[in-house]
């Protein structure tokens, strides 16, 4: 099978690999699309550590082939999409229901080889857990491919605490900055107001349910925000942008008794100086967001099959295995939104 695979910072390949072999309570999936991933150019720079060598991808999805021994909840020729992070189960995280942080988790494309490749193998932990989801009939393997971001940004919503009638602000429109505001619609808040340099990203944003944009670069975005909400603030302020000053200046908008939630990862070594008091005075909560649910991406996957959200508008470039590159460098210079490998030649 062709298979991208990382051998080290800097150095990707297509290689030849051997189709795995499917072991009791495993699974086996033709990958037919996999999403490419702003972690996936992190690899590739060496800021995220992986081991070596590594089929990486971890936004999947495609056809059942083969199920091990005592598998029953796929059946060959399922259309599936694959969660890619499997819960221990065991941990303190886990046994408190927060299973999206489990200490010990492991993830497809990163401790295992993962979708960038014509298979991949499901381990045992994973079918058990439910990993392995079916795609309704109506959503497509390039929606079930992406829909893994999709699927944290829904954790997100539902950490923020968004409520009908509240007012939000999104930091950033990029494919999970998007994904936020059309999840952010279905809650039924007063106003959705957007922070994003890119014109596009916010004509696109309206589109999908905004009703407010800033440009950040046209001035200064809390009297714009002030103004918007009446000199109040807002109740959400999410940030899709892993830039520490971004932090800083998007307190000062969130109301008294507001949320503040982080889901941008910020680069390795960074701080923030804020002013306690906006937290202490203002009762602001400050709370982070990372990974999801198998549970969450089954949701999705509802709220596709409906047509309450859509994917479609978000795939911006396909491209096979062999053209790795350019699809790396599409994302490290955020071009489009987000580009998927059509995996079958």
């Amino acid at each position: 099978m062709r298979a991208l695979v990382f051998k080290k910072p800097k150095e990707f390949a297509v290689e030849e690999r051997p189709i795995p072999e499917v072991k009791e309570g495993e699974v086996l999936v033709q990958v037919k699309y996999a999403g490419v991933c702003g972690t996936d150019v992190r690899i590739y720079n060496g800021t995220k550590k992986i081991g070596a060598p590594r089929i990486t991808g971890h936004e999947f999805a495609g056809e059942v082939i083969e199920i091990g021994k005592g598998v029953t909840s796929v059946k060959v020729g399922d259309r599936v999409t694959v969660y890619p992070m499997i819960a221990c189960n065991e941990c303190y995280a886990c046994l408190s229901g927060r299973t999206n942080i489990c200490v010990n988790r492991i993830t497809l494309g990163y401790e295992l080889d993962g979708g960038f490749a014509e298979f991949v193998k499901i381990p045992k932990e994973a079918v058990e857990r439910g990993n392995i989801i079916k795609l309704p009939q109506n959503v497509s393997y390039e929606e079930g491919a992406v829909s893994e971001p999709m699927t944290a940004a829904y954790h997100g919503i539902e950490r923020s605490g968004l409520k009908s009638g509240n007012t939000v602000a999104i930091i950033g429109t990029g494919p999970i900055g998007l994904c936020h505001v059309q999840l952010a619609k279905l809650k039924g808040p007063k106003k959705i107001i957007i922070v994003e340099p890119d014109e596009q990203k916010r004509k696109l944003a309206l589109e999908f349910g905004a009703t407010d944009t800033i440009n950040p670069l046209d001035g200064d975005v809390h009297n714009k925000v002030m103004d918007l909400t009446q000199g109040e603030g807002v109740d959400v302020v999410i940030l899709d942008v892993g830039l520490p000053k971004v932090i800083e200046g998007s307190l000062s908008y969130v109301k008294k008794g507001g949320m503040f939630l982080l889901f941008a990862g910020c680069p390795v070594g960074s701080s923030i100086t804020i002013d306690p008091n906006l937290i202490h005075y203002k009762e602001i909560m400050f709370t982070g967001s990372s990974s999801s649910s198998p549970e969450n991406q089954s949701k999705v996957l509802e709220l596709l099959s409906t047509g309450k959200i859509n994917l479609k508008k978000l795939i911006t470039g396909t491209f096979h295995l062999e053209d790795w590159e350019q699809a790396f460098n599409m994302k490290a210079n955020y071009q489009g939104l987000k580009s998927v490998f059509k995996i079958e030649k």
